[in-house]
């Protein structure tokens, strides 16, 4: 209940953001353009945020709804990747996949909000112009192992053990640069252990860091898994 009267309102100021943005209501000079983008972005962002707190109690509740049928894994990483395409554009920043056709029972919606948020991270982490980013898919004997590879600047050690934990920030200072709700990851691991995989990183300090996760192979066409309720 909380969630939706916090995204009721945000849905008017998107809209209008949008309608503004588009000159329906009369032209705008860049510099209002630019006030109103960043109203736009601001809002998306809090949804976003909401979002993830919704996903978090429902995975706490055991009522995250899973879906799963057989798709190809390429397609759900294409639309990860188009999804984030307006992002990596402005930042020159290159996203690539090994493109591998391969049919598996999986939630598309959820490993696409997965992967796109393993992106996200991803572009948080590198340099503009230079920054790249590889979506890797290895296929093994009874999963596939998909891998978001950065050159960025990595992750402490010391800090990687936590960063699938609720609410965890790597840098939790209040001035810290990059925002996010700390549930992110959390909700991650959350749908690839419904998915009966395994999520990890790999990641060394201003090298750059991997994120993998795993999805079994089913043979099943449809599941749905027994922990949801709704």
């Amino acid at each position: 209940m909380i969630t939706h009267e916090l995204k009721t309102p945000l849905v008017p100021i998107q809209e209008y953001a949008d309608m503004l943005l588009s000159e329906h209501l009369g032209k705008l000079t860049k510099l209002q353009k630019e006030r109103i983008s960043i109203i736009k972005s601001s809002s998306e962002s809090s949804s976003s945020m909401i979002s993830d707190l919704l996903d978090a109690q429902k995975l706490e509740l055991r009522q995250l709804t899973i879906k799963k049928s057989n798709e190809n894994i390429k397609n759900t990483i294409e639309k990860a990747i188009r999804i984030l395409k307006p992002a990596s554009d402005k930042k020159n920043v290159k996203i690539s996949s090994n493109e591998v056709d391969l049919l598996i029972n999986h939630d598309s919606e959820r490993i696409t909000q997965v992967i796109t948020n393993l992106i996200k991270n991803s572009l948080t982490a590198v340099e503009p112009d230079s920054g790249k980013i590889e979506v890797i898919v290895d296929s093994l004997p009874t999963e596939i192992k998909i891998n978001v590879k950065d050159n960025g600047s990595g992750i402490p050690e010391g800090k990687q053990g936590n960063l699938f934990k609720k609410f965890y920030q790597v840098d939790a200072s209040l001035t810290r640069e990059r925002g996010g709700s700390g549930l992110g990851l959390a909700i991650c691991k959350g749908i690839i252990e419904h998915h009966g995989g395994q999520i990890s990183v790999h990641s060394v300090e201003n090298q750059g860091s991997t994120f993998s996760f795993t999805i079994s192979k089913e043979s099943d066409e449809q599941v749905k898994s027994p922990l949801n309720s709704a």
